[in-house]
This record gives C-alpha cells, structure tokens and sequence, in this order.
C-alpha cells in the first residue's frame, strides 16, 4: 500500500559498499533539510542490491560487470522500483546498455556532473577518477560537448588517487590520504574546478579541503535522484 506519491528508488550499489552508505544517507538528508521529513511515511521507498560485482577501480568494467548491473537492474524493476540510480562512476561505461535495459528512469551520473559544471560557468576542470573511469573516458564527451575541457592528471598521481579510493573501500581514511589528496589538486593550478570523479573520494576531501570549486559527483546524483523522485 502507497503512502507517499514519491517514486521508488533503486540503487545498483556495492560499487563499493561505504560510496553506496553515503549516496543513501546523502537521499535522506536531502529529505530531511528541504522536505521537513521526520516520520518514517514521509521518506521515499529505496531499495540498495548491494552487488559483489568485479573491481571497478583499476581494471573490471568490461563484459562481467556489464551483465552484474543488468541482473541488478531487473532485480530491482521487478521489485517495484522506478527511479534507478547508480553511485559508481566507473560503471556508467555500461550506462547504454542499462538504460536500453529497464523500464523507468535511470539516472546518468555523468550527464548530471556535465551539466553541473557547466552552469558554474566553468570551462576548464580537474577530474580525479578511477583508473577505469580515465582509461575509457567517459567524462569527457560529456563534458567536451558543453565547452568544458578535462584536464587528466598523471600517471603517478593516478595511482595515488588509486590508493587513496582502495582506502575507502577498505574503511582506513586517514589524514595523509586526505592531504595526498588535496596536493593533487594543487597540483594543476590550471583547473578551474575539480570534479571528484568517483563516488569514494568525497569521502575523503570535499570542498572545505579546497580552494577552487569542487563538483562532488555523488552529491550531484543525490540530489537528481531526489528531484526525480518528487516530480512523479
């Protein structure tokens, strides 16, 4: 029985557990700030498959993960849901096949950070991301279409980002990753914003960490997926 008018959010989460955590507290929150939700009735229905899919960070977005969303995907139709959104950036590689996949709406989390960006007025960012996420440059049509340039960083700060995402992922953030981090950025005094490509590395810096304009990408996706599920 309905007892709300808010459509019911799917979540293909796990990618990794603590980004998955966030992106579902960030929904809440949002609720709760601009919604006044107090009483359990007065959140949306949301359903997390908390998927044990392949890594995503350095190498496995290919066939594999592809065929891990589409089962979370049918999972989550077929339990009702209607808004579905994924907090991974690396996954969106697969984002064709899972929108030609379902039923509803699925949110694209780098079509929401593009557009973000670009009405900051923006035209020149940083994009810290997974390995997977640069390797297959999914950012960058997205963003190229609007005007704004990417810029990538290094080989070595790459890793670094890589270690720093696999530190969320196992529970240890600590203040030198925030600071390695945080120099990274500063290393590139030619971006005008940083975008904070994978959903993990909010967790570790955030725009009170920085001096130019941060676009945390699982902020962005929140706060579509909470527009969305409103305007049913």
């Amino acid at each position: 029985m309905a007892i709300n008018e808010y459509l019911k959010i799917g979540v293909l989460g796990g990618m990794g557990p603590e980004a998955s955590v966030a992106f579902y507290n960030r929904i809440i929150k949002l609720f709760q700030q601009e919604q006044g939700a107090k009483h359990n009735f007065e959140y949306p229905e949301m359903l997390i498959h908390n998927m044990p899919s392949p890594d995503n960070v350095e190498a496995g977005v290919e066939d594999e993960l592809a065929d891990y969303l589409l089962n979370s995907t049918r999972m989550l139709e077929q339990a009702g849901m209607q808004l579905l959104a994924i907090p991974c950036n690396s996954a969106h590689v697969h984002i064709d096949k899972v929108m030609a996949a379902v039923q509803g709406k699925v949110l694209n989390i780098l079509e929401e950070t593009a557009k973000a960006v670009h009405q900051s007025g923006l035209r020149k960012v940083l994009l810290l991301a997974t390995k997977s996420t640069l390797k297959y440059e999914i950012y960058q049509s997205y963003l190229k279409d609007l005007g704004i340039e990417t810029i990538v960083p290094s080989q070595a700060h790459q890793e670094i980002t890589t270690q720093a995402i696999m530190s969320v992922c196992g529970g240890s953030i600590n203040s030198t990753t925030r600071s390695a981090m945080v120099k990274i950025v500063e290393a590139y005094p030619d971006a005008q914003g940083v975008v904070l490509g994978c959903t993990e590395i909010p967790l570790i810096i955030g725009q009170e960490d920085l001096q130019i304009p941060c676009f945390d990408t699982a902020e962005i996706l929140a706060r579509a997926t909470y527009e969305h599920c409103l305007n049913k």
